[in-house]
């Protein structure tokens, strides 16, 4: 994750910031990295049900 991105974390709740802190211990990863998994993984997510219907063979 760019330093830039790090500052994000400013913009999350206090709740939302203590989850993502026991998930970093749980994975033994940093903070900036969980966020940046979560941020992935949410991201592949919408790309996944934006696909029109249909082409689930292709």
């Amino acid at each position: 994750m760019k330093k830039d991105d790090q500052l994000v974390m400013h913009h999350v709740s206090p709740e939302v910031r203590q989850l993502i802190k026991l998930y970093a211990a749980v994975n033994n990863c940093t903070q900036a990295e969980m966020l940046e998994r979560i941020v992935l993984e949410w991201h592949a997510q919408q790309s996944l049900s934006e696909r029109p219907p249909g082409n689930e063979d292709e």
